[in-house]
């Protein structure tokens, strides 16, 4: 991809997307929980061109409407969202903190096996999205992973 569609994407991202990670109840997964890392990209619908645009140079992720008269261009998944902001990340200004915070997870997630005590780490780390993204409906947090693993004897005494 060339330098200048890198930066213009890096330059949407800063503007009119949003980097975030949760953490996503998942009764089949060891740990009851799964960190599910996402970016997307906003825009009125009467300009949802550029969104297919950039899902055309990105090659993942999903468009939908809202019912709000927004579309919204949607990439969810570790590998993905990685991809991508290693793509943007010399460009990206105003979501820096955010971009490295979740490149930092993503990498830790990859390392390999992780025991309770890493995974409680992670999720704290995932909740710094709330301060930086001005998130107000964020439900599963540090503390109620914390509270699954002590109900459920995932934590050594």
């Amino acid at each position: 991809m060339v330098e200048v569609t890198r930066a213009y994407i890096a330059g949407f991202l800063d503007g009119d997307g949003s980097i975030f990670l949760q953490l996503i109840r998942r009764e089949s997964y060891i740990f009851g929980y799964q960190v599910r890392a996402s970016i997307v990209f906003y825009q009125h619908h009467t300009n949802k061109r550029i969104l297919r645009w950039l899902k055309h140079k990105l090659r993942v992720g999903y468009l939908r409407d809202r019912k709000d008269g927004m579309a919204e261009y949607t990439i969810v998944g570790l590998e993905d969202v990685k991809r991508i902001l290693l793509l943007a990340e010399p460009y990206v200004l105003l979501k820096r903190k955010q971009l490295k915070l979740a490149l930092r997870i993503i990498d830790r997630l990859k390392e390999g096996k992780i025991n309770p005590g890493t995974f409680l780490r992670i999720a704290k780390e995932v909740d710094k999205f709330k301060i930086l993204n001005y998130s107000r409906k964020r439900t599963n947090t540090y503390v109620q992973v914390h509270q699954y693993f002590l109900t459920h004897h995932l934590l050594s005494p």
